[in-house]
């Protein structure tokens, strides 16, 4: 069996309640456990306010945890911090809903993907340019697109720029956070066979955060079905699609409240 690459057990995130004698709000995340093998996609699947987001960000260092663990490729992922927690960091991808309010306007596509590589100290030169130009046609463009603007890329260009971005540093883990929403329903397959063939080709692992259980469905192995800050289904991607155990994951494939 492949080792876990993400373990994450009993974790609990609670946002401050405002003013001193105010009530604690109730967990955005409630005592969820889950395991994401190397080189497999967890789908993780919940209407707005499920708590996904939340774990998300949890997972990505962006809120505190009030209590459980996370590991990542075996270390405590919460116990990393200052300059180790920037370096670690390189090891997650992360690609948001919308593109166009992720790339900067003002930089070239080249300079987009240059970001990631020359922050973490690569010296500028051809060896850099060649790795963007493969970057970028990993995603599916070529490399005239590098001096454009992410203003003249459609929807889905722009996604795919986002997605080599999200590769520049070679993570282990790519988290996607409702990558195809935003886009028509005939670009968000194209992107999902992107990412189809990208964990073909490098064995990544992929968390993909979304509300639609059915665009995920064939690019994931385990579904993760989230409601009001807790797990209410897990299982097999092929299991919970077809026979799903609980109402809730029902209403979200289209099955109604009761079959």
């Amino acid at each position: 069996m492949t080792a876990p690459l993400v373990e994450v057990h009993d974790l609990v995130v609670r946002y401050k309640s405002r003013g001193l004698f105010a009530a604690p709000f109730k967990p955005a995340v409630n005592g969820v456990t889950l395991s994401l093998p190397a080189g497999s996609t967890l789908g993780l699947v919940g209407e707005s306010g499920s708590g996904k987001s939340s774990l998300l960000r949890a997972l990505l260092r962006l809120v505190p945890v009030e209590s459980g663990t996370i590991s990542l490729g075996g270390e405590d992922w919460l116990a990393i911090d200052g300059p180790a927690l920037r370096r670690a960091r390189h090891s997650i991808g992360f690609v948001a809903q919308n593109p166009f309010l992720s790339l900067s306007p003002r930089l070239t596509i080249a300079q987009i993907l240059a970001e990631p590589l020359l922050a973490r100290g690569d010296k500028p030169g051809a060896e850099m340019k060649d790795r963007i130009a493969l970057l970028l046609s990993r995603c599916g463009l070529p490399a005239n697109f590098l001096p454009l603007r992410a203003s003249e890329l459609s929807g889905g260009q722009a996604q795919r720029v986002s997605i080599a971005r999200a590769l520049a540093l070679s993570p282990r883990l790519l988290v996607l956070d409702e990558p195809t929403s935003a886009l028509d329903v005939s670009v968000q397959a194209q992107i999902l066979n992107l990412l189809l063939d990208l964990k073909a080709d490098s064995g990544l692992s992929m968390l993909f955060v979304t509300h639609n259980l059915k665009v995920v469905a064939h690019l994931a192995e385990q579904l993760m079905v989230m409601r009001q800050g807790s797990v209410v289904e897990v299982g097999a991607t092929e299991r919970v699609m077809a026979d799903p155990a609980q109402a809730y994951t029902r209403e979200l494939i289209g099955f109604g409240r009761r079959r």
